[in-house]
């Protein structure tokens, strides 16, 4: 009896984190990490403040709290989408479409990377790499399953697996600097990296098809 109670309160307190977590990305996003206040995140959830430091023991915790939730939820998206897929081409267009309509559907996640990044760049470091160091990996694994079935073309596959990551970082990047809002004109088209699946896949799969 007691350890189904210890499961139900650390569902309880695993459910309240991550409705915290939910409602800090986009107050962070608009405010920048420095400007938010915990009290406003507390607003958001019609809670006191308090209840968030009993989960989280300061602002930075819960901003890298957030930052890593979105790292996750990038993961969960590839081992869903991706991930189960054998086809080294198909796979590849997977990737790019999984990894720009993720940014699409969470742009506040964009600036929050762009936060982390820029103030605290130890804790980017650490996550990123955690997170880099397994995407990397998976994308060398299938330029090596293309090259050996001879769909791909002989390559240096570490080589071209960083510039493959460093392509769609850099599009995001682009996507980031523009800074092209949901909220223009009524009639004014508003970009969106759904845009550019197609010419990052064709860019990418011409490189490396025979």
């Amino acid at each position: 009896m007691d350890a189904v109670k210890e499961d139900k309160k650390d569902d309880l307190v695993q459910r309240r984190k991550e409705q915290i977590l939910v409602a800090a990305m986009p107050i962070f996003a608009k405010y920048g990490f420095a400007r938010t206040k915990i009290d406003q995140i507390a607003d958001a959830l019609n809670i006191g403040k308090g209840t968030i430091y009993r989960y989280f023991k300061d602002k930075k915790a819960l901003f890298i709290a957030v930052f890593e939730q979105g790292c996750k939820q990038i993961h969960e998206h590839f081992a869903k989408n991706v991930h189960p897929i054998t086809d080294p081409p198909a796979k590849i267009a997977a990737a790019v479409k999984t990894y720009f309509e993720y940014f699409d559907n969470n742009r506040d996640f964009i600036e929050i990377m762009m936060q982390v990044r820029s103030e605290f760049k130890e804790e980017h470091r650490r996550i990123f790499m955690q997170s880099y160091s397994d995407y990397i990996v998976r994308i060398q694994d299938n330029l090596r399953n293309g090259v050996k079935s001879g769909v791909f073309r002989e390559m240096d596959v570490e080589k071209t697996a960083d510039t493959i990551s460093a392509t769609l970082q850099g599009v995001l990047q682009s996507f980031y600097v523009r800074k092209i809002e949901d909220g223009s004109e009524p009639n004014e088209k508003v970009e969106s990296l759904a845009d550019r699946i197609d010419a990052v896949t064709q860019l990418i799969l011409n490189g490396l098809t025979k």
